[in-house]
């Protein structure tokens, strides 16, 4: 049962005869609230982070914070999928509020950061109810830090330099631009319309497709699948897969698996949808780009992670003071790979190394801007993602469950070292952002 919090009041006397440590406290000042309006401020507060992308932990304990700032610490918060439940006890009675949630659709790191900065200044300039849940409303409107053009033409960019880094020819680079820029702008506008993930994924996916599927039929770029898979890379839930390991590490198992799910449907989507133009291609074996020297490479690469990390950071609405830190961690971090690999290290411990450096630059600068370490990891992984061998593995796929599919041994061999040299490179991505992050955030408050 999931109600208006202004409808779900609930009082329950206590009994007659207090316990000597209720007669105690209720024996000292105490602010009473019958109203229950703190309640429904910390129901609130719990709501704007959870629909923003923060993490059950970061949402509990930024909610207890708050309630501790007024003196509330008799607390109790409890989040699921769908739901926020909050609890105070008030003297003999105990104020119980449950509201309805909706899984984040698009992460908002700005307004993660407005909260963060809003709970910190509470106690250094003893603000009160009224005035916190003013700043609460104002948060909630809907804003970002550049104009929506500049992140739709900034999207488009970023995929078209993942596809750079996958060594699509430069026919491609402006398809994908196009392609993924449109299909960005088409995600806004599913996302006001629906206000459902799904539909949001499948019809931004379609219009992406279709258009690069168009382009690349008139202008015969030689890497098409390396344009259709690029221009959907916007659509991947990196935020939510982090975000679903972290809770899951953190014993909040519910909504860790659910996001988890979450992340499975969407990428089902994606895929289905890639099937159809995929199917349609006619596969080319050495058809990729010639690849430049070794030092012009990671010139190029930093430049390109650079980019990427751009877009990324305007998709996910980081805070402008933050922007210029993030683009130098993301070109940093790809300018490692790049030398590693061009030193002949392992490349799998190559991407864990120079991620895991990444994620504590990010901790450092999200430390000192208040703005989600989380976040900022996530956008600098953009440019260290296995793009070549993940369109090789995917285009490989394709290509061997097509029914005229002839048995090829050298082709089922490259798909399947391309698909699991991809999977081993994502895992550790994922293994380079969580856990730095729960050990260097273990016992330590997330607000």
């Amino acid at each position: 049962m999931r109600n208006n919090p202004d409808q779900n009041a609930i009082s329950h006397p206590a009994g007659k005869r207090n316990p000597p440590e209720i007669a105690e406290v209720a024996a000292k000042p105490f602010e009473p609230d019958p109203e229950g309006t703190r309640v429904d401020l910390y129901v609130k507060l719990g709501m704007m982070l959870y629909e923003a992308g923060a993490s059950v932990h970061r949402t509990i304990d930024s909610v207890r914070y708050c309630a501790q700032t007024f003196g509330d610490n008799d607390i109790h918060v409890f989040v699921n999928y769908e739901s926020i439940e909050v609890s105070r006890r008030d003297r003999n009675y105990t104020h119980f509020r449950m509201h309805a949630i909706k899984a984040p659709i698009k992460m908002n790191a700005a307004s993660l950061h407005k909260i963060s900065r809003l709970l910190i200044s509470i106690r250094q300039s003893n603000e009160n109810l009224a005035s916190v849940n003013e700043k609460l409303v104002a948060i909630s409107k809907p804003s970002t830090v550049v104009p929506k053009l500049v992140t739709i033409l900034a999207v488009g960019l970023a995929c078209s330099t993942v596809a750079q880094l996958s060594h699509a020819d430069f026919s491609a680079l402006w398809i994908v631009m196009i392609a993924a820029s449109f299909g960005y702008a088409a995600k806004l506008y599913a996302i006001a319309k629906t206000e459902n993930i799904y539909l949001t994924v499948l019809l931004s996916a379609i219009v992406t497709t279709g258009i690069a599927f168009v382009l690349l039929k008139i202008t015969g770029s030689e890497t098409k699948e390396t344009a259709l898979v690029s221009s959907v890379l916007f659509l991947v839930p990196g935020l939510v897969l982090i975000n679903s390991g972290l809770d899951i590490l953190r014993n909040h198992m519910v909504c860790g698996m659910a996001r988890v799910n979450s992340v499975l449907v969407q990428i089902l989507i994606l895929t289905g949808v890639l099937l159809v133009p995929l199917s349609m291609i006619p596969l080319m074996r050495g058809s990729q780009a010639v690849a430049p020297s070794a030092w012009t490479s990671i010139l190029i690469g930093l430049i390109a992670a650079g980019i990427a990390t751009l877009g990324g950071a305007l998709m996910q609405n980081v805070p402008l003071k933050a922007l210029a830190g993030t683009i130098a961690i993301g070109g940093f971090a790809r300018a490692i790979l790049e030398i590693a690999v061009h030193f002949h290290f392992d490349p799998i411990l190559s991407v864990f190394a120079a991620m895991t450096v990444a994620t504590l630059l990010s901790f450092i600068l999200g430390r000192i801007t208040r703005v989600s370490e989380v976040v900022i990891a996530v956008v600098v992984a953009i440019p260290m993602i296995p793009g070549t061998a993940s369109i090789n593995g995917i285009k490989g796929l394709f290509h061997l469950a097509h029914p005229s599919a002839l048995p090829d041994p050298a082709l089922v061999q490259t798909t399947l070292q391309s698909t699991l040299f991809a999977v081993s490179v994502v895992l550790a991505l994922i293994a380079a952002i969580i856990f730095p992050i729960i050990i260097l955030t273990l016992g330590k408050p997330r607000v």
